[in-house]
């Protein structure tokens, strides 16, 4: 299987790629942040899996778009793409608008269009693409100081559940 990790760096996403690479997966990791790339897909090849990783930043649509079409066309197929880039910060309304747009589009927007990208590539084809994403419970319910994440984020659920939706029509 090959597959492609948002976030993959660090945290959920690392702990995502780790679980895929035992299964035996190459496991692609795309984050912002080249030396913690690095480090995590060195400790996954130190634990005999396969694991590669590119730099990208997921709000970059064509620098997205790029990296799947390049794994994509090298190895022959993709099998999981996880969306999993994210990063809680705590907002409120007292959060200057243009810093709520930016992680809405960060959290929602961006992988968003990645999802409806890669259903438009693949619906065509006879692979089956499996798409994970992370959604956690500070999108599911109120907290304070929650409003750019949380909202981003049930926004997100909102869009691949009706994505899902017109696939399964």
């Amino acid at each position: 299987k090959i597959s492609i990790i948002t976030g993959g760096s660090e945290g959920i996403g690392f702990g995502i790629a780790e679980a895929l690479a035992k299964l035996g997966s190459h496991v692609y990791l795309v984050a912002r942040n080249i030396t913690k790339l690095e480090k995590a897909a060195s400790s996954i090849r130190d634990n005999r899996g396969k694991a590669d990783y590119f730099e990208g930043d997921i709000t970059d649509f064509n620098k997205m778009k790029q990296i799947i079409d390049s794994i994509y066309e090298s190895q022959g197929r993709l099998d999981i793409f996880v969306n999993n880039a994210g990063a809680w910060k705590l907002q409120s309304i007292e959060t200057p608008a243009g810093e709520l747009r930016e992680i809405r589009h960060f959290l929602r927007d961006a992988p968003t269009d990645i999802t409806e990208y890669l259903v438009r590539k693949f619906k065509e084809t006879d692979q089956e693409l499996k798409i994970l994403t992370v959604v956690s419970q500070a999108g599911l319910k109120f907290m304070p100081g929650n409003l750019g994440y949380g909202s981003a984020k049930m926004g997100l659920a909102a869009s691949m559940l009706v994505l899902q939706g017109e696939l399964d029509e």
